[in-house]
């Protein structure tokens, strides 16, 4: 069944999965019996965005392979205060595994730990990776913010003068990605610049409205760097109306929604960075259930990978299955 929490969306009003199908977790052998299925919750952190109702809709569906009541809750908008909420009410409703974004590991931590003194297996996935969280499964963020500058490098120039767009300046994974992508740049194109960070809120509107002033605030810049997907949709829109043609500001993506891989076919975005965690919401239910079940590996941190998207790579096949981490 899929239960809802006291505030927050319920997944009934997620979309149905849109982008290219993608390997997962390979799912238990065998289910418990419906009466004793243990809930687990996944607390979704941007249900506005497609690839994270597309992870939710994962959630849901593998239940009944791996053995778990799926319950789901989630924010229309990045909002931390009211992600720790639906935490705690799952908390409340006697919660087995939560699977969440720790999009601020110093507000969580009190919440996370609470959760554990009960018991609870606490998972963390996509950018949100920690280190106090059961499990942290996603993106190493060093590893994506210096194959960035890589590919701004090797696809524009070692000189690039970049503007970047991130969510706000507080969410720990753009932080790491951003420091990386930077100190990476310095020690191997000292030419290349980070001009200024422009804050989104993971909203298309402002970020129309960011890009739209960066293009007259910044004349010199020549590239843009996206670190969140959401604003990333308001690029082509943008663009135009500041009287650019696709491919004259190299727009250096992430993720692999519709609108994004159509920009790329189109133009105006030039790269993207498919992050493939999207994908292992099952990955991650099946490790909650052998750490309930006494089972889990020592192991904390397990990172998904990344693949780059150009033109030459569409139709976009989805993200191999080595990109993925197996308990193998």
């Amino acid at each position: 069944m899929t239960a809802s929490a006291c505030s927050g969306s319920t997944s009934s009003e997620a979309a149905s999965a849109s982008a290219p199908a993608a390997a997962s977790a390979p799912a238990a052998e065998s289910a418990a019996p419906a009466e004793s299925l243990p809930p687990f919750w996944y607390i979704n952190v941007l249900q506005s965005y497609d690839l994270y109702n597309q992870a939710q809709a994962l959630f849901e569906e593998s239940a009944g392979a791996i053995g778990y009541e799926a319950n789901t809750a989630g924010s229309a908008k990045v909002d931390v205060p009211e992600q720790i909420t639906l935490i705690k009410q799952a908390i409340a409703s006697d919660a087995k595994v939560i699977i969440y974004c720790n999009l601020d590991p110093a507000t969580y931590d009190a919440t996370i730990k609470e959760a554990q003194a009960k018991g609870i297996v606490m998972i963390t996935t996509g950018g949100c990776v920690d280190e106090v969280s059961d499990y942290s499964i996603g993106t190493d963020n060093a590893t994506f913010g210096e194959s960035a500058a890589q590919a701004i490098a090797d696809q524009l120039s070692p000189d690039a003068k970049i503007i970047v767009f991130a969510t706000n300046e507080s969410v720990p994974n753009q932080v790491a990605q951003i420091n990386a992508f930077k100190d990476y740049a310095a020690a191997n194109f000292p030419g290349m610049e980070v001009v200024s960070v422009e804050y989104t809120n993971a909203d298309a509107a402002e970020a129309a409205t960011k890009i739209a002033s960066a293009v007259t605030a910044y004349p010199e810049a020549n590239a843009f760097w996206f670190v969140e997907g959401a604003g990333l949709s308001a690029v082509p829109k943008s663009l135009e109306q500041a009287g650019k043609k696709p491919g004259e500001i190299f727009v250096l993506g992430v993720d692999s929604t519709p609108e994004t891989l159509a920009a790329v076919e189109d133009g105006w975005v030039s790269s993207t960075i498919a992050q493939c965690f999207f994908y292992a919401t099952p990955f991650a239910a099946e490790l909650g259930l052998k750490k309930l079940n006494g089972e889990g590996p020592t192991q904390q941190s397990w990172p998904v990978g990344v693949v780059p998207v150009s033109k030459a790579d569409l139709p976009f096949a989805g993200c191999p299955e080595s990109a993925y981490p197996t308990l193998n």
